[in-house]
């Protein structure tokens, strides 16, 4: 498997973010959720993923994990292997490469392959690896395009069905899922109702009225996208503490480190 350089983080807005987390100490952090749709793939230890009904095992190279747009689940990470590090590789599909993925392929997928209602694992047989390591090395190569980066991802989709595994269509109705993707471009900005608003070409009253109709708030939902931000630079780079709390929106370290704590059941320090 493709691996990337140590430590890396790479995203290519509207299209997905790649990521190879790298722990040298148990971790737990409970209701990890997973934004987006997301590949998982545990290289190095293994990874417990719980909801309360379901527990996925991911410890075995060969065994590819399939995440849908939501999912939430507390989340275990074990060190392994000769060096005794935990290392995986996370891929997270952005809206527009799955609503790309259904607009060419959903009316001959339907019946084939079944949508992924949390999650589900597959085998990572020796194709579907190449198709795998075909987008990851796009990411990190500037020869690659953003449309030629789409059709991987896209080919990547398909293979999955081809396996009986395919994402649901992301809603393009739910103003949480554009309120989501605001955020999470720009986690550190000093994001309120009414900036938020603006930006979505809507007064702070509509927006707080649309987001009530989805039982979501705002500030609940801008702490949850900056807090899973603070936990992938925890596990993806080497900043510090106080770096990290600047890059989510904290001028003081010891706030940020309180509500990392009060939402992953867990510290920043205990996370490497």
């Amino acid at each position: 498997m493709w691996q990337l350089p140590s430590g890396a983080l790479a995203a290519r807005r509207g299209l997905c973010t790649l990521a190879q987390p790298c722990l040298r100490r148990p971790q737990h952090a409970r209701d990890f959720r997973f934004f987006d749709a997301t590949l998982l793939l545990v290289v190095s230890g293994q990874m417990t993923l719980d909801n309360g009904e379901v527990v996925l095992a991911l410890n075995d190279p060969l065994t590819l994990t399939v995440m849908a747009q939501n999912a939430s689940a507390d989340v275990e990470k074990i060190p392994g292997g000769d060096d005794q590090t935990f290392r995986s590789v996370f891929l997270a599909f952005a809206p527009e490469v799955i609503l790309e993925f259904h607009r060419r392929h959903e009316n001959d997928m339907l019946s084939s392959a079944a949508a992924v209602a949390y999650g589900r694992q597959l085998t990572l047989d020796s194709d579907l690896a190449d198709t795998l390591n075909h987008c990851l090395r796009g990411m990190y190569s500037a020869q690659v395009s953003e449309r030629e980066q789409m059709h991987r991802l896209v080919g990547l989709l398909l293979a999955l069905a081809d396996r009986g595994c395919r994402f649901s269509r992301p809603s393009t109705q739910r103003i949480s899922e554009r309120l989501k993707n605001l955020l999470a471009d720009a986690p550190a900005h000093p994001w309120t109702t009414a900036k938020a608003g603006r930006e979505l070409a809507m007064s702070e009253a509509t927006l707080r009225r649309r987001l009530a109709a989805e039982n979501l708030r705002f500030e609940a939902l801008l702490l949850d996208i900056r807090m899973h931000h603070a936990m992938t630079l925890l596990q993806t780079t080497g900043w510090g503490v106080q770096q990290i709390a600047e890059a989510c929106g904290y001028r003081a370290s010891s706030r940020f480190s309180l509500r990392f704590r009060e939402r992953f059941g867990c510290s920043p320090s205990q996370v490497r």
